[in-house]
């Protein structure tokens, strides 16, 4: 019946191919990479290769010129601790970032009321997807993005000039099963141009109905289609979607983090290795000065580049305005915002998500009303009209002859159910909307969007650094002790 949800557009997998011809996307490599972002980028793991070959080396030239066995040992000593705590600090970075966003389920012996937290462990962002999807659809979709200045995004025009031919096709092929059942021997001998200006009618009631129609749908639009709803949803359904929004987003900054956690490490670890030369007579005070270091290098790292991402929020210029000291996220709001829409539009909020959701909720009932109540009322000014040309199909059946062509409608319409995403998603253009009013939101706004899931749990990350810290000083304590 017309009533069924099957009939209206079904998802299509095209959907994809066509976003994919649209502008080039965000994520692709900027316009202005050139080579100072590059050596921005990578000069520190040249220099730290130079150094890992200059730590090789040296004891090879020390041991080909003869120098004693204890001096060659001490060189490799002193040497392997930079390199470590390099090594050491990248690596514990990138597992707490790991930890932000998995396991996706919570893996361990006790999980305390399904919390999350308990012996054991489960990502941030999956553990609080749905505050998360909340607190971000809330923003994005409920505040930023009005669904009736959606709907205001449809004109007469534009609508006609592109839907036009397939709607015509659609109204011809309803007409022609309308006729195969209530006359099919008086539309067999029908002229053709009688026929076609039934159909050409009948596109005029269509086109006069579009703005009655138009504004129905604006004035319901909030008991009909609920976008938020549909958003967290969707993105509590599949938290890998929030894990991959959040790690595409962020990826400049998770990159930068962990090479600003390198550098430190470096830095921290010549003083390492000062204080390790300093206390070499001392048995043991390498089992306390390697550990304790390790303790103050893996809080102290965690802790800056947690800080880093999101503070200061609002930008301080120094240096004549040339140097914007801003948290790296928040530096990048208007990429980000740009990044972000696209992610959401193409996953979460487009034509072929809001049909889908449309169909299997309440407000479907609502929009098959309104659409019965106009196509009737289109009917009944072409009955006039029909009753002219063929008087004896306008009588008792009328009735029933219009809900056979809101049912015959319903089969037509998902055939073309390309072209009608395509041109819903051109037409609201909610990427470009979204963009910009998320860059144009101020930085605590935008930094509350995001931070807030993370803070609860920041110091979590930072015990974790401190913990491997102290694993690995007294790891090499008992290798250099040896």
């Amino acid at each position: 019946g017309a009533s069924s949800p099957g009939m209206i557009m079904p998802i299509l997998a095209e959907r994809r191919e066509l976003k994919a011809m649209d502008d080039e996307s965000p994520l692709s490599v900027p316009s202005d990479y050139g080579w100072g972002t590059y050596w921005k980028e990578n000069g520190f793991w040249y220099l730290f290769a130079v150094i890992c070959i200059v730590a090789i080396v040296l004891p090879v030239v020390m041991i080909s010129r003869g120098d004693s066995k204890s001096d060659v040992t001490r060189v490799i000593e002193l040497c392997s601790i930079p390199i470590v705590s390099v090594l050491f600090t990248w690596a514990h970075i990138w597992f707490a970032l790991q930890m932000c966003f998995y396991p996706v389920e919570f893996i361990g012996p006790w999980n305390f009321r399904n919390s999350g937290y308990g012996i054991g462990w489960q990502g941030i962002v999956p553990r609080k997807a749905s505050y998360m999807a909340e607190k971000a659809c809330d923003l994005m979709v409920g505040r930023l993005i009005k669904m009736e200045e959606v709907i205001d995004q449809f004109t007469f025009d534009d609508f006609f000039a592109t839907l036009g031919q397939v709607l015509a096709e659609c109204q011809a092929n309803v007409n022609e099963r309308l006729a195969m059942k209530y006359f099919p021997t008086v539309w067999a001998v029908l002229p053709r141009h009688v026929k076609d200006e039934l159909l050409r009618k009948a596109m005029e009631t269509t086109q006069a109905s579009f703005e009655p129609i138009r504004q129905e749908l604006r004035q319901n639009v909030l008991s009909i289609l609920n976008v938020k709803e549909m958003a967290v949803q969707r993105m509590l359904a599949e938290p890998t979607l929030l894990i991959h929004m959040f790690k595409q987003v962020g990826r400049k900054e998770f990159q930068f983090i962990m090479r600003c956690g390198a550098q430190m490490g470096l830095v921290l670890g010549f003083f390492q290795m000062g204080l390790y030369q300093i206390t070499k007579d001392c048995s043991w005070c390498t089992w306390v000065s390697l550990p304790l270091s390790g303790l103050i290098i893996g809080n102290c790292t965690n802790w800056i580049a947690i800080k880093m991402i999101f503070s200061p929020v609002f930008p301080h210029y120094i240096c004549g305005g040339r140097i914007n000291v801003q948290g790296v996220f928040l530096k990048r709001q208007k990429e980000v915002a740009k990044e972000l829409a696209a992610l959401i539009t193409n996953t979460t909020v487009n034509a072929e998500r809001m049909i889908a959701y449309l169909v299997a909720s309440p407000g479907y009932d609502k929009a098959l009303e309104i659409f019965h109540k106009h196509t009737g009322e289109a009917m009944d000014e072409i009955a006039g009209y029909a009753k002219k040309v063929m008087p004896s199909i306008v009588g008792q059946e009328w009735e029933t002859m219009k809900e056979d062509v809101v049912e015959y409608l319903m089969d037509e319409l998902p055939k073309h159910s390309t072209v009608f995403t395509r041109y819903v998603d051109q037409a609201i253009d909610i990427e470009t909307l979204m963009a910009t009013r998320l860059a144009a939101l101020p930085p605590d706004e935008f930094e509350g969007m995001l931070h807030p899931v993370f803070q609860e749990d920041e110091w979590l990350l930072i015990l974790l650094g401190g913990v491997l810290g102290v694993i690995v000083g007294l790891f090499q304590a008992a290798v250099l002790g040896n």
